[in-house]
């Protein structure tokens, strides 16, 4: 003699909020992890997400930045207030995920700007960033089970 359950039912909504729940606890660790990596890189190395500098400053531009309390270093950080990369943060992504970006939509703009300024996408990863984030997403994947 068989029954009807919704025993199939009840399994896919749990699998559904694990999947959401592990979603969210793994990307969080990923973002959380490469906060300070990226940040350093495009704020302190001056560095494009493929490993290129973003730019040199001007003759003119860096006097003005030196004016600032600024180097006089050429490299282009994205940096004269500290307002960019004191902004950039983990940020959620929807209901159920995170990332990294920016709180203030003028330092997104700011951010858009300047990949195509310089023509080149300096908020991606690097290669070394992105196998730095699998390892965190793996350990943070199986902590979710210890």
């Amino acid at each position: 003699m068989t029954t009807t359950t919704n025993f199939d039912k009840v399994l896919l909504d749990l699998e559904a909020l694990l999947n959401d729940v592990l979603k969210k606890e793994v990307t969080f660790q990923v973002a959380n992890g490469m906060l300070a990596p990226v940040k350093e890189r495009i704020h302190g190395e001056g560095k494009a997400g493929d490993g290129s500098e973003i730019g040199q400053y001007k003759n003119t531009y860096l006097q003005y930045r030196m004016k600032h309390n600024r180097t006089s270093d050429t490299k282009i950080i994205l940096s004269l207030t500290n307002q960019m990369e004191n902004d950039f943060s983990v940020q959620a992504v929807g209901n159920d995920a995170y990332g990294l970006g920016y709180n203030n939509e003028e330092n997104y703009n700011k951010a858009k700007y300047n990949d195509k300024r310089w023509n080149k996408e300096i908020f991606v990863l690097t290669k070394e960033e992105e196998e730095k984030a699998v390892q965190i997403a793996k350990k943070a994947f199986l902590d979710a089970f210890t």
